[in-house]
């Protein structure tokens, strides 16, 4: 449950007890709303699921034909989340048109941010450089908009 920082696991017991051993040391407990938020969203009717995983289908897909279109950056196809992680290595040596070069995939996210009003996240944040993630938890529109400006961004590198 996104953003009620509630969630469980499944699979085989060794995994699960490391599993254990890691999150008992990063987090405590669930409030009582997000627990009750947890029963009923289990409990409750699962309809809306059906819409909701189409539409986040449909977004993925987009994010990602159309980040693999752009020269300079790679996408896998995620399975099973709500975000991408994309390769920018492509673009690392490439300069902006004021001069300054993309040397990581930090300062490629500060120039989509800076010079083209993208906000994406490092990879490096993550331990993952130099990718960047990219959210598509949002509207088709708002997708179609970000990633025409990604494009254009990375068109104007040389």
């Amino acid at each position: 449950m996104t953003g009620w920082r509630v969630g469980y696991g499944g699979g085989p017991r060794e995994l699960i007890a490391a599993m254990a051993v890691v999150q008992s040391q990063s987090t405590t407990n669930p409030s009582s709303v997000s627990q009750a938020a947890a029963i009923a969203a289990l409990t409750g009717s699962q309809d809306v699921l059906r819409d909701r995983r189409a539409a986040f289908q449909r977004r993925r897909d987009l994010v990602v034909e159309s980040l693999n279109a752009i020269d300079g950056v790679s996408c896998r196809r995620p399975e099973g989340t709500f975000y991408t992680f994309a390769s920018c290595a492509g673009l690392i040596g490439r300069r902006t048109h004021d001069g300054m070069q993309i040397d990581s995939d930090s300062a490629f996210c500060r120039y989509l941010l800076q010079q083209h009003d993208v906000a994406v996240v490092p990879g490096s944040c993550f331990g993952l450089a130099p990718y960047f993630r990219l959210s598509y938890a949002t509207s088709d529109q708002n997708l179609r908009d970000a990633l025409s400006r990604i494009a254009n961004a990375c068109r104007e590198l040389s």
